[in-house]
């Protein structure tokens, strides 16, 4: 079969989130098919990185796109009818680009990685192809929640009243989407069921997010354990509910650890750290060790992982990785949303300040692998089981456009 696949970024392998999720979706749809990739790339030599890491891809790269201006960002939230992150990609080189492949060429199906592409399918649409959209998350429920979060603080009323307009925006513009495309992948059961009442007649498939358990394995990394009782957190830094998660967690759930054991250490593992969290690491609260080649030793010197999350959604690779790794995991119960069917005592989940010290607390002065956490995201959370699911539901799409 043909593919066309459209991405809003590199893919890299080294990377988490949405990048890597690209990354292994791209490298399974390679076997036994026609698969190009049109994408934006920050440099000519990310381009050619990235056509070297996956070498059966026929890539198409566009340098971009040119950051908004915080003006036009303002005017837009104010104005514009289209949430934030439709606008984000919105590059007429790339747009150019796909209409010369659209015309040249004959695809079984076009698929968008992410919301940032769902301009993009549109023009697919508009030529008889036939459309996937692969959602990260339900981005409506995420600024959702993100407004409950920040109108409980003053201070924040002004992040509170972007979410507000972008709930609103997000909330028509998936709607929209998904009565548009002929089939779509999300991430979890609860994205499913929420975004099933938009469209309940487009075939909405669960594919979650995995982890390369066979590269994400404690026999194979060299790590001293650290010295010092040590709690690890991962993630892009700038990212506003890994930048919320660090705060909350360290002012008002690490003071009550440090009560019980007052030299332990938090690393906070990631790239683009956030000038907040800077602050934090200026002030000696947690060690930020920037981007790193590989997180592995990282997380296997520390003695529990946390997720302190209170915005977001999806399944989170951090959590899955930190699984594949045998690490204790103490999570809020939104941390550990959609990862279905985690057995008892895999991971700790807990909403309020004090029980979530107590759960690190034990899992500190205990120093346990978790080598049931590392059999379950085996079975049911490898790439290698989640990439035949994707594909099936690619040829689902092309079915029922055909219909």
């Amino acid at each position: 079969m043909k593919f066309l696949v459209l991405t809003p970024y590199a893919p890299w392998p080294a990377y988490g989130g949405g990048t890597m999720r690209i990354y292994q979706l791209l490298r399974g749809l390679t076997k036994g098919n026609d698969v190009t990739c049109l994408t934006f790339v920050s440099s000519d030599a990310a381009a050619a990185g990235v056509a070297e890491a996956l070498p059966d891809i026929s890539w198409q790269s566009v340098v971009g796109p040119r950051p908004r201006p915080t003006w036009q960002r303002a005017f837009d939230t104010l104005f514009h009818p289209w949430p934030d992150m439709a606008l984000r990609n919105h590059d007429h080189t790339y747009y150019v680009r796909l209409h010369e492949l659209c015309e040249a060429n004959k695809y079984d199906v076009v698929i968008g990685c992410s919301i940032e592409m769902v301009p993009y399918l549109g023009i697919a649409k508009s030529y008889g192809y036939a459309t996937h959209f692969d959602t990260f998350n339900a981005e409506y429920v995420i600024q959702k929640r993100a407004f409950q979060t920040d109108v409980r603080t003053p201070a924040r009323w002004h992040a509170a009243l972007y979410s507000l307009l972008q709930w609103y925006k997000l909330w028509r513009y998936e709607r929209r989407t998904l009565r548009a495309v002929d089939g779509a992948s999300v991430v979890s059961h609860s994205d499913a069921t929420v975004l099933r009442r938009f469209a309940p007649h487009t075939p909405i498939a669960v594919v979650p997010n995995g982890v390369e358990t066979q590269y994400f394995d404690r026999s194979l990394v060299s790590a001293d354990v650290a010295p010092q009782p040590t709690i690890a957190f991962s993630g892009t830094l700038d990212y506003r509910a890994n930048v919320d998660a660090v705060l909350w967690f360290v002012s008002e759930v690490l003071p009550l650890v440090r009560a019980s054991i007052p030299d332990v250490a938090v690393v906070v593992i990631g790239r683009r750290p956030a000038a907040e969290l800077q602050a934090l690491a200026a002030s000696s609260d947690i060690i930020l060790t920037g981007e790193v080649a590989d997180t592995r030793p990282y997380l296997c010197g520390a003695a529990v992982y946390v997720v302190p999350m209170r915005i977001g959604g999806g399944v989170r690779l951090k959590v899955l990785e930190a699984m594949a790794l045998e690490m204790p995991i103490v999570s809020t119960q939104l941390g550990a949303e959609g990862i279905d069917g985690v057995p008892a005592g895999v991971l700790v989940c807990a909403d309020e300040p004090a029980a979530f010290a107590q759960a690190v607390i034990g899992a500190l002065r205990l120093r346990q692998r978790n080598t049931a956490a590392r059999t379950f995201v085996q079975r049911a959370y490898d790439w290698r089981v989640i990439v035949p699911t994707f594909v099936a539901a690619v040829r689902e799409t092309i079915r029922h456009a055909a219909e």
